[in-house]
Parts: C-alpha cells; structure tokens; sequence
C-alpha cells in the first residue's frame, strides 16, 4: 500500500492544496498590507512635507531675527560725543536713530536706520541692551513700545552673565527665563569694542513666536533650548516629553513612542545660532484616523478573499480530493485484494512482458504449474510465440507441459505499469483430457459396435430381403392369375403380413441409419398437393373397409412446386395416416395442408395436420409416444406393428429441422401436425385456365366443398357450394361438380339436366364421359382439372405438372439379368416378362461379360453382390469395354453407402430389393435412350 506521506497521494495533494490556500491569503494580507502601507506612507510624506514646509517657515522666522539683530549689532560705534538717548521722532530730517548703549557715560553708540527701526517695529522686537554696571549686569531698553516697561527676567540676565564668564566668538545666542518660558523670548548678540563690552539683544514675546510656529497641518510643535528644556509648546505633558526625548539629539524624521509601537510621528530641527531644537510632532491615532474607511475596505476585502479562498480549498478538497483519495484508497484494497485473489486462485495467472516475454507478476500455482529456469524456457517457446503473435485479439490454445501437464491457456494483451503485457490464465485440463481420451476410446468402440451393428442390420435386411422378395415377387405374380373368392382371400393376407414384415425391417433398418447418422436427405422437386392426395389415396381402401371418412383439404394458395425430400414427407404422412387408420372405426380423417410465408430471407413454412376421431391419446402417455419401441398399453395387440412409426417420424422432422406436434385426448380423437421449411421454386408451371363459367359444387362435407371451390377458382371457373335445399337456374354452360365416398351414395340434384362431373374413388385416373356426365378419381386433383375442362369443351387442358400415366402396354426391352439367387431368376424373368420385356438369365458377372454384346440388350439389370464378380465390378468393366447401355443395379441392402457405390461404379440408376412390379415398370421406362445413354451420372 502507498505510504501516506507519499507525494502521489491525495493527501500529500490536500497539503499542496492547503500550502497554496494559505499562500494565497497570504499574499492577499500582504497585498493589504502593502496597500495600507502605500497610503500610510503617502500620508506620512504629505505629513512630512507639511512639518518641513512649517519647519522652514520657522526656521526662516529664526533667521530673519538672528540677521536682524546681526546686522543692528554692526551698527554698533564707539563714540565720545553724546547723542541724545530718545528715538527719533517720526519725519526726522536725516532718517537715522542714535542710541548709547549704556548709560549715559558709555561710549557705545547704535546707529540705526528708519529702515531697521521699522523693520523691528514690523517684527514684534523690542530692542535692549545689557552690560556690566559695576558688579552685576544692567538692561536698558532701547526700541519697542515696552521699552520703558517690564524689566529683563533675572534667570535671563543670570543665564547671560553665565555666557559672559566664558570665551566664545561673536555670535547670536537666545535665551529664555526658566522661570516663564511661556511670556518672552530673547536673542542676544555680544557686542565688545575697545574693551568695553556688552550684549545687544532682541525681546520677542511668546505669543509671536507660537503664532509663528503653529501650523494646523504640520501638527503640534516644541521648541527646546539647549539644555531641552521645553520653551514653547502647542501641547506638552510628561508623557510626550517622554516620547520625544529620543530625537532631541539630532535633526531627523521618526516614529516615536514609549512602549513598544511609536505613538507620534515627529520631525526635529535645531534652529539658529544658539542650537535651539524645534519639533513638529503628530500622534498616531490621529494620523490613521482618516485611514480608517480605506483600512476598514481592504481588512473587509481581506476577509471576503481569505474566505473564498478558504471555501474553494474546501470545495476542492470535498469534490476533487476527498474521492480521489477514496477511489485510490479503493484502487489500492481492490490491488490488494487481487493480488490475493490471483495468488488463492485455483488456476494458475501469469502476466508477461510484451517486449522480452519476461515475467512481471505470478502466482504460486503459475510457479509450481510452469516451473522455472531454462527447462520453462525451452518447453514454453512453442505457446509463447503464437500468444504474442495473436495477443491483441486474446484467444485460446492447450499446451502440454514439461511434466506432462495438460493445461489450457486464456489469454488477451492489457497494459500494466505502462508497458504492453500478455495476460495469461492456465486451468488445468488434465483430467478432463484423460476423460476426452477415455471418452474418444469409448466412441471408438461405440463406433465399432454401431458399425458391427449396423453391418449385421444390414446383412440381415439384405438375407431376409433376399427370400422375402421371392415371396412378394410371387404373391404379386400370383394375383395376376385367375384365383377364386377364398384364393384371393388368403392371397390377400400373405400380402399384408409380407408387407408388414418389409416394413418391420425397414424402420429397424431407418433406426439404425438414424443413429449411425448414415440418413441423409434428397432434396428434390415435388407437388405438396399431389403429394398429400397420394398418401390419403393409398389408405382410402382401408378407411372405406372400416366406414370411415378419408379426405384431403389443400389450401389453394399453395405453391405448385417445392423444393424436399418428398420421400421421407410421405414417409411421415404415411406413419400418420396409417396411425389414424388403425386407431379410428367411425367418423372421418382428414389431411389438411396449407403454408404460410416468411419474412424475405425466411422459407416458407408448410404444414401438414392429419386429424382423427379415434380414441384419442392420453396426456401422460403423450410424453412418451414418440420414444422408440414405445406402444401404448393395451394398444400394440389392436393396433400391431413395433412402435418405431412415430419415433422415425420425430427423428425425420427434426433432420429436416421442422416440428411435429400432437393435440390429443381420450375419447376425442387425435390431431398430428407436421410444420416443415420448404423452399418454393423459382420457375412455378404456368396452369391452363378454365373458362369463367358457373360451376356448382356438391360434397357430404362443407369443408371439402370450400377447398375444392378454392381451386375451381384459382383455375379461373366461378365455383360455388351447392345445398341440396338451395334452388338455381339452370345454366347450359353451368356444370355441377358432385363427390361422393361411396357408389351406395344416391344421385343428389337428380332435377339437373345440365353437364355432371362425378369425383369418386372408382372414377379412375382419366376422365372418362358416360352420357352428360364425367367420371374422374377422387384423390386426382389435376385430372379433377382436366375434367372440368373438357365438360366446358376444352381440349387438351392440363396442368404443366407431370402426370404419372402409366400405361400397361408392352415396354419391347431386351434386358441382360444377371442374379445369382435361383428364386430372384425366376421373379425378376416372371416380372420382366409380364412387362413385355425379352429377358436373358446369367447367374454371375463372369458370364454376363461373355453375353454381353453391343447392340443386342437395351438394358443390363444386375445384382450388386454376387460370387467371382460383383455388380459393381461388372459396370466398372462393361463402362471401360466402352459400354454405353443403362445399367441398372439391384440389392437387399438398404444402406445409404450402397446406392453411392453404384453411381461411383458407372450405374444408371440403383432398386432396392423387393421390387415391385410398378416399380420396375416405371425405372425401365425412364431409362436414357441409347443416344443419350453415356451421359450417365456418378452422383
């Protein structure tokens, strides 16, 4: 886990962020601080430029007077006449004054000018002199309306005696009275010519002076003399002596205070010749008194700065810091708890560099599993070189250790650490490799007993077919010879226990094709319609025997042609009507038959729905009716057969990855519907067209009537259903169309005198006219079609389709027959001849090789196994020899294999034994003439 100091934590980034926060309201303090100070230090200079402004003036007061009394004192004379003592008088005639310094013996004389003396009269200065009158010092007054009054203080004349005791050069010098610093002011001059000696001085009253030195802008003031003593002041207290004693030393401009922040701002100056200080001096308060609203405006901005900052660390800690510290505090646990869900998983995990295929991260069992060092390097080439050849995609490969380990590999390229890595998970397969083997022996055997089971099924059909065929050969041969009423009886038993014997062995023989997958389908063209009325045909015998209703409903939307495997179709019809035969003595069957098209892309649907009234199914016996061997109890006597119909039928449905349904329930009758996809063909028959007469239609059944109306009307006709309540005009180009189930039915409409089509099942395959009626077969909906047709006077109307009319007349074949069984000799020459055909009897291949010659047989019809030479060897010699004579191969052995062995030979066509005398007939028929007979296909 990061340590918590770490920089590239959340928290070393709260701290930052904090550091930035308080540098931030930092900077705004000393923003506000350096703005405070830039209008403190603007309203200092302006302060200090008011104090040195007041601080000249005064000075320049100082100045003035010190010159002025300089420039009296040179006026000073040493004379021995005497002058008169008074001033002169206003308008005096020479415009000058003449004092004696002194008294009235004193040879000092001041000469003045009016200029000077108004000059002084100007300035508030009262001039005196001061000089030794025996032992002490004397004033006289000489200038100034307070000449003749008030005395010099004694502390001055004392301080003055105090300075003439010591040696000094000529200069100004002021002093005051200790006693009253506060009324007058004095600025002496020493005046010293011819020994005698004395001082000229200027009286200034206090009141002039702070008149002088107050200034409202510069602030209060004080002047100090030279021992600091406080002479003039606009303010003074012991306090601010206190304050202000640190500058009296020297010039200069400071804060000053007591204690530890200065309470005045003072600027000092030490004035004239006498080095007298005076101070300008403001307090504190009073100075940031009118720096209060802008102090007040920038400590409320700092506050409102300091604040927002303060809330925007906040905000950015809560919504950027405070989840990424929880979302890493997260991402470490789930690093955490990974790694140890890699290093507990019951699989081994490896990540790989990319780059050089080392490794970055594994787990124990990766270690234990993989090993290490050079083996894990030599047997782990082969994998990692397709592995990182397709990382990028990831997928799937077993390997096998060094160890013998079978493992299977997971793998996907990710990045980890920001490099490219492999990340792969092996799972150990071992066991189910050893159980795949085990499994694949155990198929093999399986295999081998299936093939051993299906040979011995097929050699079984092919020796049982063998003999059978004699028998079916001989009973179909011996029905065509005159036999009486209890002959053909039992003619007639032999041939329905033979038939359920062939029939026993080929659902065995279907079974076992089905489960050794050796059952494939025939997809070719067929008519659905003629299709469903042949099956419901070949049980109208046994449906009529039993007094029930046997009929078909065809839907007439139903496409003409479609694309299956007609065989196995009627093979499950078959199963189903057999079924519904067997199970149902009274009421009716019917087969209905109908499609429903898909979307473009989907085939269309058909569907098949054989419905009976028989004893019906039970629910629970439903679960199990298409199980293989299976017969419902109390069933299989009544109804016979092994209980492979329907399980076949299921198997077929779902090899042609249809559905086969069943609804059903004791006592009400059962309904199977078969639902197949079928693929319609492109190029349907174009149907000759009937003429748009009125035909009326008759049937003991509504429904019958609908579907044969349906078709009248795609045919073109005008159909409509007949009750035999229901009145109509006779129409002399009107026909009417009965059907009826049995020839007991009686004549319906015998009122009719117009054209009758009669549709029963002794009306034959062609039509046939007997006075103004026509006779046609029941289950014959194309001739049904002609019919109609001729009754309107049409000639020649047929459909496109392909009727199968199979004449009895004479086929005039010469066939080579080569069978190596005595009984099947005797058949086949029995069949063959009955079939107009000239036959020469061979018993193996041998023989027929040395029989054969070119022009004499039309046809060669062989048994496929036979001893010294086998069907299949003699086609391949008689095709080499340049043979192009039809071939025809014939076997008991019903497996798929056989009818691919003779196309791969060179045959024409492959039977499979028993034959019947309908089906030789009609192979020999369609046999290729002799200009076409090399074109023969393998396949």
């Amino acid at each position: 886990m990061l340590h918590e100091d770490s920089l590239s934590t959340p928290n070393a980034a709260r701290k930052l962020l904090c550091l930035l926060a308080c540098s931030v309201i930092v900077c705004l303090v000393f923003a506000c601080g350096m703005f405070f100070a830039a209008v403190f230090n603007h309203e200092i200079s302006q302060l200090r430029r008011q104090m040195n402004a007041a601080m000249y003036e005064a000075q320049a007061y100082i100045n003035s007077r010190e010159l002025l009394l300089e420039h009296i004192s040179r006026d000073v004379t040493h004379s021995a006449y005497t002058v008169r003592a008074d001033p002169i008088p206003r308008g005096f005639q020479d415009r000058q004054a003449h004092f004696v310094l002194g008294d009235s013996s004193s040879p000092m004389r001041l000469t003045l000018a009016v200029e000077d003396l108004q000059e002084l009269e100007d300035r508030r200065m009262n001039l005196i002199y001061v000089a030794y009158a025996g032992e002490h010092l004397k004033a006289w007054r000489l200038v100034g309306p307070s000449a003749k009054a008030a005395a010099v203080p004694p502390g001055v004349m004392a301080l003055l005696a105090q300075t003439g005791t010591e040696r000094e050069e000529l200069h100004v010098r002021w002093l005051s009275d200790p006693a009253d610093l506060q009324s007058r002011q004095y600025l002496f001059s020493r005046v010293e010519l011819e020994g005698n000696k004395g001082w000229l001085g200027a009286e200034i009253f206090a009141a002039d002076i702070s008149a002088a030195f107050n200034s409202t802008s510069a602030g209060h003031y004080l002047l100090l003399d030279q021992q600091h003593r406080i002479v003039l002041g606009s303010s003074v207290s012991a306090s601010l002596v206190e304050a202000l004693r640190q500058v009296w030393d020297h010039d200069n401009f400071a804060f000053v205070g007591a204690g530890w922040f200065p309470s005045h701002v003072a600027l000092l100056k030490h004035l004239g010749s006498s080095n007298w200080s005076l101070i300008y001096y403001v307090d504190l308060p009073q100075l940031l008194l009118p720096l209060l609203p802008q102090l007040f405006i920038c400590a409320l901005l700092l506050i409102i700065g300091g604040l927002f900052v303060w809330w925007l660390y906040w905000r950015i800690n809560q919504r950027v810091i405070e989840p990424a510290q929880q979302r890493l505090v997260a991402l470490v646990e789930n690093e955490s708890f990974l790694r140890v869900m890699i290093q507990t998983l019951p699989m081994a995990v490896c990540v790989l560099r990319r780059r050089d295929a080392s490794v970055v991260m594994e787990n124990r069992l990766a270690n234990t599993w993989l090993g290490g060092g050079e083996a894990r390097k030599l047997w782990s080439l082969e994998w990692l070189e397709r592995t990182f050849e397709q990382g990028d995609d990831g997928g799937f490969i077993e390997i096998k250790t060094a160890s013998g380990m079978h493992l299977y590999l997971c793998y996907t390229a990710a990045r980890y650490k920001d490099e490219e890595v492999l990340c792969c998970a092996f799972s150990d397969i071992s066991a189910r490799k050893h159980t795949e083997e085990a499994l694949a022996e155990a198929k093999r055997l399986s295999d081998a007993a299936n093939e051993a089971k299906t040979l011995f099924l097929a050699t079984m059909s092919h020796e049982i077919r063998t003999p059978l065929y004699g028998v079916l050969g001989t009973l179909e041969l011996l029905g065509r010879t005159a036999l009486d009423h209890q002959q053909a009886g039992y003619l007639r038993a032999i041939e329905r226990s033979s038939s359920t014997l062939l029939q026993l062995i080929s659902d065995v023989l279907d079974v076992s094709k089905i489960e050794a997958g050796q059952l494939g389908l025939e997809l070719t063209e067929f008519s659905p319609t003629e299709l469903a009325l042949n099956s419901v045909q070949a049980y109208a015998a046994a449906a009529r025997a039993k007094g029930v209703q046997l009929y078909a409903c065809c839907d007439a939307k139903l496409p003409e042609r479609m694309i299956g495997d007609a065989v196995r179709i009627r093979q499950i019809l078959n199963n189903l009507l057999s079924n519904a035969v067997k199970f149902t003595d009274n009421g009716r069957i019917v087969m209905r038959v109908w499609a429903e098209e898909g979307l473009k892309a989907e085939p269309i649907r058909l569907y098949w729905q054989v419905v009976d009234t028989g004893i019906g199914i039970s629910r629970e016996v439903q679960e199990h009716l298409f199980d293989p061997f299976y017969q419902v109890s109390g069933q299989a006597r009544m109804a016979g057969g092994t209980g492979l119909g329907l399980s076949i039928c299921k198997r077929l449905c779902d090899l042609m990855q249809g559905q086969l349904r069943v609804v059903s329930d004791t006592g009400l009758g059962s309904s199977f519907l078969l639902e197949l996809p079928m693929q319609p063909v492109t190029q349907q028959p174009v149907e000759r067209k009937l003429r748009a007469t009125q035909v009326w239609v008759h049937t003991p059944v509504r429904e019958l009537s609908e579907s044969i109306c349906g078709w009248i009307n795609r045919w073109g006709a005008r159909a409509q259903i007949l009750s035999p309540e229901q009145t109509f005009d006779e129409d002399a180009r009107a026909i009417l169309m009965e059907l009826r189930f049995s020839s007991a039915e009686r004549k319906p409409f015998p009122s009719w005198k117009g054209l009758r089509v009669v549709v029963s099942d002794l009306g034959g395959d062609h039509p046939r006219q007997e006075n103004n009626e026509w006779h046609i077969g029941r289950f014959n909906l194309l001739g049904i079609h002609e019919t109609i047709g001729r009754a309107q006077g049409l000639q020649g109307v047929s459909s496109n389709s392909v009727i199968d009319e199979s004449r009895e007349e004479a086929l005039g074949l010469r066939v080579l027959v080569v069978e190596d069984n005595p009984i099947n000799q005797l058949i086949l020459r029995d069949q063959l001849v009955s079939l107009g055909c000239d036959v020469d009897m061979v018993s193996d291949g041998k023989r027929a090789l040395r029989r054969w010659q070119e022009g004499v047989f039309d046809v060669v019809l062989t048994d496929v196994n036979m001893p010294n030479m086998s069907g299949y060897e003699l086609a391949s010699t008689l095709r080499q020899m340049g043979c192009n004579t039809p071939i025809i191969g014939a076997s008991a052995n019903a497996m798929n294999n056989e009818s691919e062995r003779c196309l791969e030979a060179g045959m024409d066509m492959f039977l499979l034994k028993p034959l019947e005398l309908q089906t030789l007939r009609y192979s020999l028929s369609r046999l290729p003439n002799e200009s076409t007979a090399c074109a023969y296909t393998k396949s």
